[in-house]
């Protein structure tokens, strides 16, 4: 009789730990949902949730630990990558892309089914067919852009990706530098501390205005110079640009090598690559 209790009350232990384990497991590593109403992001979790995204409210990029609910509001868009979890749902009318990795992000946009669309490129402005086709033109000496893509002008204070299909851009010279991240970037696979793709983005941009707008390529060149930038988008793309005598057949070369020849790449290897090439 005693070691039948004895054994009721292991299980029962067990069975303690075991559902204590599970707490623990889904409150750390959680079960999120996220959703979308009337311009409010829902968060529903079963435990801390880990976010960063883009407030295009106060036009900047925020982290933040979620406590099993929040709602975060936005006016046109938001972009949202959840850093953590067992399970992630997403859910939503204005839904455009969902987060496939911790590298990617969901990205809801107010205004989705009145966009223009031109093959499979989606665009919120219609002034910017004629740039788009441009630049996909150009782009096409380096390769074929052959994915669905989301091309936003959102008037804010910066330009940026969200890898693979989304590109907010503030002007021409952003839309084929982040564009250019669909191939230097994307399909060959880069990590937050190395620069080599900002170089050769910002190489790609500088080499469109030569093509459309000589005074705004001149303008961007002193101002690369003269340290207005940020590296690596000042001197460095002055620097790489002149080691191939700003010769666009040269760059799109390089840049065609690494494509065909890479799925991931760092700065200590495109150094070497363009040291042996050279």
């Amino acid at each position: 009789m005693k070691k039948g209790i004895k054994m009721g009350i292991d299980n029962k232990k067990k069975t303690l730990l075991v559902i204590f384990a599970l707490f623990l497991f889904f409150f750390f590593y959680p079960v999120t949902l996220v959703d979308e109403e009337d311009n409010n992001i829902r968060i529903f979790s079963t435990g801390l949730t880990k976010v960063i995204f883009y407030d295009d409210i106060q036009y900047t990029f925020k982290e933040k630990t979620i406590f099993f609910y929040e709602e975060i509001p936005f006016e046109e868009f938001i972009l949202l990558n959840v850093q953590n979890g067992f399970l992630l749902r997403q859910n939503g009318d204005s839904l455009v892309q969902k987060q496939s990795n911790d590298s990617s992000a969901m990205v809801y946009l107010k205004n989705k089914n009145t966009l223009y669309h031109l093959d499979n490129v989606f665009y919120n402005e219609k002034w910017l067919e004629n740039w788009i086709v441009e630049s996909k033109d150009f782009l096409e000496n380096v390769s074929e852009i052959d994915e669905p893509l989301y091309i936003l002008y959102m008037n804010q204070s910066r330009s940026f990706q969200v890898l693979p299909s989304v590109y907010v851009v503030d002007s021409i010279k952003d839309l084929v530098h982040e564009l250019s991240h669909y191939f230097f970037g994307y399909k060959v696979k880069t990590s937050p501390k190395d620069t080599w793709h900002e170089i050769l983005a910002e190489t790609n941009s500088l080499l469109f205005l030569r093509e459309v707008s000589s005074e705004q390529y001149f303008e961007e060149l002193e101002l690369k110079k003269t340290g207005f930038y940020d590296e690596p988008y000042g001197e460095s793309v002055i620097s790489f640009m002149e080691r191939l005598d700003f010769d666009k057949e040269k760059i799109f070369d390089i840049e065609r090598y690494i494509l065909n020849n890479f799925d991931r790449l760092d700065d200590k290897s495109f150094e070497n690559l363009f040291e042996n090439i050279n």
